[in-house]
């Protein structure tokens, strides 16, 4: 994968914040904001194809031939 460099400007604490959390987590600012990005430009496909396998779910159709509209209120309710 071709990189590139690029440069942002951002405030001191959230740099001093950042340099501690990575720190923590035995990685780097670089790593985060790339994995941030990545998350962030990919989301909307991740939700687009959920969407899409919900919908193939439901064009297999009902699992079952009852019309829920035909049980009774006695019969929805009935203990066994």
């Amino acid at each position: 994968m071709e990189t590139r460099r690029i440069s942002l400007s951002l405030p001191a604490d959230l740099i001093k914040q950042a340099k501690v959390y990575a720190a923590e987590r035995d990685t780097t600012i670089n790593t985060l904001i790339r994995e941030l990005l990545h998350e962030t430009v990919t989301r909307n496909d991740r939700i687009r194809a959920a969407g899409e396998r919900l919908l193939a779910l439901a064009d297999r159709g009902p699992y079952s031939s009852v019309d829920p509209g035909s049980i009774s209120r006695e019969e929805l309710y009935e203990r066994r």
